[in-house]
């Protein structure tokens, strides 16, 4: 397990992971819940960026 310097980005990025995971504990929510809560927030995330992406080369094919 890696030890960040207290206060350090790195440091933030893992005690906010780790509150979020235990809120996931303290609400008795099972397993399945957490891992699909997870996949979906990442699939939002790439279908966002997929689309983001899609646009700026649009933007980029116009210019050629």
């Amino acid at each position: 397990m890696t030890n960040y310097k207290p206060y350090t980005i790195e440091w933030s990025r893992k005690r906010y992971l780790s509150e979020a995971l235990q809120k996931y504990f303290d609400d008795d929510v099972p397993t399945e819940v957490i891992v699909e809560d997870i996949v979906d927030i990442l699939e939002e995330w790439s279908f966002m960026h997929t689309s983001r992406a899609n646009k700026l080369q649009d933007v980029l094919d116009n210019f050629k």
